[in-house]
Formats: C-alpha cells, structure tokens, sequence
C-alpha cells in the first residue's frame, strides 16, 4: 500500500486540464488531476514506457522542486552554492521519479476517496484517501497558491510527512559528509532505481 500511496503522492496533483482562465479551488485541483492520472493508468494502449513518460510529464508541470528543496535543506540550502543547489533540485526530482515509477507497477484499481479541505489565503490542506479492497490510506496535501493555481510543497501519506522524512535525513547526511556527499548518495541511490526501474520494463 505505501508503494501504491507514493504513486498519489506525486503523481495526484499534477497535471492541468482545466482551462487557464479557470481558477481551480484545490479540492478541484486534486480531483480533475486524480481522474485524469487514473485515465493514464487505465489506458490499455499504454505500455509501462508511456505510462512513465507521461505521468513524468504531468508531474513536472506541477511540482515545485526548488520550493520543496529549500525546506527540505534548511540552512543547508543557504550555505550550499548555486551549482550545488541546482544539483540537488535535479537529483531530487529524478529520486522521486524514480520512486513512483515503481509504486505505478504496482496500481491494481484503487480508487480515491475526497476528504476535507482546510484553506487559509494562499495556503490550503486537502485530505484524501486511496481505497483498496480491504484498507483505507489517508494521504493529505498541502497546497500553496502562485499564479493563480495550486501547487504542492508537502505530502502526507499515514501520517507520515514527505518533507520532514527527507528533511530529518538528509539533515543527518550532511552533517555527516557535507553538502558534497548528500548529492553523491543521491546520485548513486537514483543510478541503482534507474537499474533496477529499467530492467523492470
């Protein structure tokens, strides 16, 4: 069930089918975004390549890495240079690419449940729940406005946040081996799910 949650948790709210003049509320936003990731997942025509490359797509259309990095880093993302930040946004996204590459082999017809939505000016929190034959998952996202639509700097899947996860660990690696040897671990982990991602084709 966490592999399939990670599926949703990056690939649920990002695309954008509404027309740009519409301003989306953000339950609007997830549940137009949910149906179309379904389709793709549905779509029989679709080999596994596509599915990726199209969900891949989607995701990069509506995710704010750089925001994401920053919080995630902390101050290491002040003290880290410029070549080393823009390395960490493009290991970063590639790591969660990666990662719901695989929890998307593993869909079999789970569907989604709406839940509340708390907003407060800019900011929003939309709880939702993935539904299978015998579990509900609860996975809730917080939303911030720019430019008129939504866009994700947070997920939370059972309970457990994205952001404070990777934060709490790469806070340690740093610490331990310095900004240089985060991207270095990083490099390597998303080398070994390509692997291990490609030969799953």
């Amino acid at each position: 069930m966490i592999r399939l949650a990670t599926l949703f948790l990056f690939g649920v709210l990002f695309t954008s089918s509404l027309p740009a003049a519409a301003i989306a509320t953000p339950s609007e936003r997830i549940k137009e975004t949910v149906d179309t990731i379904l389709e793709v997942l549905k779509n029989p025509v679709l080999d596994k390549q596509q599915r990726r490359t199209h969900v891949r797509e989607i995701v990069r259309r509506r995710f704010d890495y750089e925001s994401m990095s920053q919080v995630i880093l902390a101050t290491s993302w002040r003290k880290a240079s410029k070549p080393q930040r823009e390395q960490f946004i493009t290991l970063f996204r590639e790591l969660l690419e990666q990662t719901y590459y695989s929890a998307m082999d593993s869909y079999h017809d789970q569907s989604i449940r709406m839940g509340r939505e708390r907003q407060k000016g800019k900011l929003a929190e939309v709880q939702t729940y993935i539904i299978s034959s015998n579990k509900e998952v609860p996975v809730s996202y917080k939303l911030r406005q720019r430019k008129d639509d939504w866009y994700a700097y947070d997920v939370t899947v059972d309970g457990v946040s994205l952001v404070s996860n990777y934060r709490t660990s790469f806070r340690n690696l740093v610490k331990q081996k310095g900004m240089d040897g985060l991207l270095a671990e990083l490099a390597e982990k998303v080398a070994t799910l390509k692997t291990k991602n490609k030969a799953a084709e």
